[in-house]
């Protein structure tokens, strides 16, 4: 186990320190979109608005991971579409094709990095939800509290968010987008960031208002617990597939996330901030590393492969049980699939799992309206969850 007492001492800070923040789950009359997005700041942050002008759901997954459970959550609210924010790095393929298995609509708006990602939600947000800015909020793309600033402005002003770094064509943004109006928003690790853009706009005679973000002890401990997780994530992965380079990564990590809570506990709380900003960035590099690895061991190892197929299984059934729908014949099934994997008997263990899909398609479609009452009513819909 990774860092207890020191995940400890950061749960106990925050719950101290801060009311805990909960999402609002809501969805349209009569249809159902779901936003999957990664739990990188930038992408939350824009589905987020998405969800909130559109009524959308929002799921989240781990930056690069994989999670069996997160298909499941997608399939409980039975969706008309998913939409997908972020490319393949950040919310893998594997989610793609489950949701293709299942006969659900997805689509995916992501580019190379969050800077085009950000780009096509915008102008798909416009093209396909009809969506019209009054005017814009600008930031850093990898300052994550201005981030969660620009955002709940960007809600108040009806306005478009859009990311930049130090190498960014501020006017040319603002020509694409038809840019008139922009406020920035920044905090002291997006300095930089913020004179090129001042800069840019000097010489296109342009001004824009300035927000000042201040960085709080709080915020740093909600960003250190995110990154703590995401060691857990990438740990999890080392032990599955034996990788000392990935544990090594961990620990190299692990000791960085004291220096910050050193500086964290002194009051220097902008040199944590910046630090933990770091490690959010070290962490995605390590969970592509590591999505890359369990791809490789399951590739080549069949029983890990039908394992881990079986457990997406499994997840997928709980959904439809606990909406009331008979899996009892799946679960006979099941139980088959076990025994032959247990026994090394792949060749049949692959036929009963391609049956078991067909039926668990088969039984989704069929009742996808009871799944999705059964989720109305246990969520609430318009209310809070976390």
């Amino acid at each position: 186990m990774i860092g207890k007492k020191l995940m400890a001492i950061l749960f106990g800070l925050l719950m101290l320190g801060m009311p805990l923040t909960v999402g609002n789950v809501s969805a349209a009359e009569g249809s159902v979109t779901v936003i999957l997005v990664s739990d990188n700041a930038a992408d939350k942050a824009i589905a987020e608005y998405l969800a909130n002008e559109t009524g959308a759901v929002i799921v989240t997954t781990t930056w690069g991971v994989y999670d069996p459970n997160v298909t499941a959550e997608i399939m409980s609210y039975a969706p008309d579409e998913v939409i997908i924010i972020g490319g393949p790095d950040a919310v893998v393929d594997e989610y793609v094709t489950d949701l293709e298995e299942l006969n659900i609509t997805v689509e995916r708006w992501g580019g190379q990095n969050r800077y085009e990602t950000n780009l096509m939600v915008m102008e798909q947000a416009q093209v396909k939800l009809g969506l019209r800015f009054n005017n814009s909020v600008i930031v850093a793309g990898n300052d994550t509290l201005a981030i969660q600033n620009a955002l709940q402005l960007a809600v108040q002003k009806g306005a478009m968010i859009i990311y930049v770094n130090e190498s960014s064509n501020v006017t040319g943004l603002m020509e694409r987008l038809g840019i008139k109006e922009m406020t920035m928003v920044k905090t002291q690790a997006s300095e930089k960031v913020m004179e090129h853009v001042r800069e840019q706009l000097r010489e296109c005679n342009c001004t824009a208002k300035e927000v000042q973000v201040n960085v709080t002890k709080e915020t740093v401990l909600q960003l250190m617990i995110q990154v703590m997780e995401r060691l857990k994530a990438l740990e999890m992965v080392a032990n599955e597939t034996n990788s000392t380079a990935l544990m090594e990564q961990v620990r190299t990590m692990e000791m960085t996330m004291e220096k910050v809570n050193e500086a964290l506990q002194a009051g220097n709380y902008t040199e944590a901030y910046r630090m933990v900003l770091e490690l959010q960035v070290k962490t995605e590099f390590s969970l592509k590393a590591a999505n890359g690895e369990m791809r490789m061991v399951i590739k080549n190892d069949e029983k890990v492969a039908l394992m881990h197929e079986m457990g997406k299984l499994e997840a997928q059934i709980s959904v439809m049980e606990n909406a009331g729908i008979d899996v009892s014949a799946i679960n006979a099934l099941m139980e088959q699939l076990k025994t032959a994997i247990q026994n090394g008997q792949y060749e049949e263990a692959k036929e009963l799992m391609n049956q078991i899909k067909a039926m668990i398609k088969e039984a989704y479609q069929n009742g996808r309206q009871g799944i999705r009452d059964s989720t109305q009513k246990g969520h609430g819909m318009g209310s809070s969850r976390p």
